[in-house]
């Protein structure tokens, strides 16, 4: 049932409180519940050879439509979510796709099926939803546009796009689907007197992998095959080494690259290369709903991720990390910046990528200096942060610069897990310093250790 306001008001003796959502409780009980059976009640629609009937036959599946309303009315991004799904990232990370399905394309909703886990998606779901993204009369169109077309998916999507209108704006009428606000306001009877707090959740994912850009990781595909295009801020030098490679990768998979280069040495982290990146951004019409990719090192990170955050006030980024700086520190910051008047990084923003990607792979290509300062960076995580990392890199030694992090010796297995390890843990330490304070709202920073304090 619709409501009539978009907000909640108390008024008492001392005044009027006013909050803004009113979501589930989370249960994890309940959610496998409802996606066993929405899976299995569901699983013949994998077997249509028409897409369009598929796709109408999966957002008419009863217990499927339970399932995506249920959870579109909770707060994915809340930490009792968090701990509810904790044992299953992958679960967790496609909950918070899946809260959009009535705005999102619905090759997006596919591939976040396709991502809850084989406990639950049995069959060939990722197979499906790379047939409906290659289909281009069907894979940008929205549960919305679909409802809008049929009076039965509406009766059913209609009325739950009704009651969040008021319950959750966010999961009707989202500009990101990776942001949310929430806030709550108290006045006094005639309103003289007014005080609000404001917050804002932001989801981001990191992974390590290796071959990000072999077409058979579809780490990038899910992202941009539903969008069919991906505007990339590339690097001058990692173009040179990288950038047939990067353009192999979407010609795969039928997603028009466009690559925007740019030299980015530290000579170049000047806000004339921020202007020159939204200039070109706005040229190709990128839109705030759709992530750019950012692809190199901390440079490129610092002055593309500062670019997105200036473009329309805020734009998704996903950040392939070709250094071992970006990838433990700079790719995952929030903190995107530039230099300015001779001060370094005086100008900046806090937004953090939405997923970020290290992939040991582009290490090959690195000087043996920048190997070097990139190991040097995770010591210092190591001697604030995790002993066990300090005695991986002990027991790693000089093996990390001379087969650069395992990849000049991909038969060594062994070790190449030890370099994931070293990564992973450096990264770890970085982010629970970070993202426990995204504004720099306090000083006790100990992951900068060797930088200088000031914001």
């Amino acid at each position: 049932m619709s409501r009539q306001v978009q907000h909640k008001e108390v008024v008492s003796d001392t005044g009027k409180v006013i909050t803004y959502y009113d979501l589930e409780k989370p249960d994890a009980a309940v959610l496998d519940a409802k996606l066993t059976a929405a899976f299995a009640s569901a699983e013949s629609v994998l077997s249509c050879e028409c897409v369009k009937t598929a796709v109408q036959q999966l957002f008419m599946n009863k217990e499927m439509q339970e399932m995506l309303i249920y959870v579109s009315r909770l707060p994915v991004f809340s930490a009792e979510v968090a701990g509810e799904l904790k044992a299953d990232l992958g679960l967790l990370a496609a909950v918070k796709h899946l809260k959009y399905f009535y705005s999102i394309p619905v090759s997006t909703v596919l591939f976040a099926l396709s991502s809850v886990g084989t406990q639950y998606a049995k069959g060939d779901w990722e197979g499906l939803a790379y047939r409906v993204a290659a289909n281009s009369s069907i894979a940008k169109l929205t549960v919305r546009a679909l409802s809008k077309a049929d009076p039965e998916l509406d009766a059913v999507y209609g009325s739950n796009a009704a009651y969040l209108e008021c319950a959750d704006p966010h999961a009707v009428f989202p500009t990101s689907i990776y942001r949310m606000c929430d806030g709550h306001v108290h006045a006094n009877h005639d309103a003289s007197v007014i005080e609000g707090v404001m917050s804002t959740s932001i989801t981001t994912t990191i992974k390590i992998q290796t071959g990000v850009l072999n077409p058979t990781n579809l780490t990038l595909c899910k992202v941009y095959k539903p969008i069919g295009k991906c505007v990339a801020v590339v690097d001058q030098f990692v173009d040179e080494k990288w950038g047939e490679d990067l353009c192999k990768y979407f010609a795969h998979h039928g997603v028009e690259l466009t690559k925007l280069v740019y030299r980015a040495m530290e000579a170049d982290k000047d806000i004339s290369t921020v202007e020159e990146i939204l200039k070109d951004l706005k040229m190709h019409s990128v839109s705030r709903n759709e992530p750019v990719l950012i692809v190199g090192g901390g440079v490129i990170a610092d002055v593309g991720g500062f670019a997105t955050a200036l473009y329309h006030r805020n734009t998704a980024y996903v950040m392939l990390c070709t250094s071992i700086v970006s990838g433990i520190d700079a790719g995952p910051s929030p903190r995107t910046c530039c230099d300015g008047f001779g001060y370094k990084n005086l100008y900046g923003a806090y937004h953090p990528p939405v997923l970020t990607l290290t992939d040991r792979t582009f290490f090959n290509t690195l000087k043996e200096g920048w190997v070097r300062h990139g190991i040097a960076e995770i010591v210092k995580m190591a001697v604030v942060k995790d002993l066990s990392l300090f005695e991986l890199l002990e027991k790693a030694g000089s093996r990390l610069i001379t087969t650069k992090f395992g990849t000049t010796c991909p038969e060594d297995t062994e070790f190449g897990e030890m370099c994931d390890a070293i990564i992973g843990k450096a990264m770890e330490g970085y982010v629970k310093s970070e993202y426990g304070n995204l504004w720099e709202t306090h000083q006790c920073r100990p992951h900068a250790y060797g930088h200088t304090w000031s914001p």
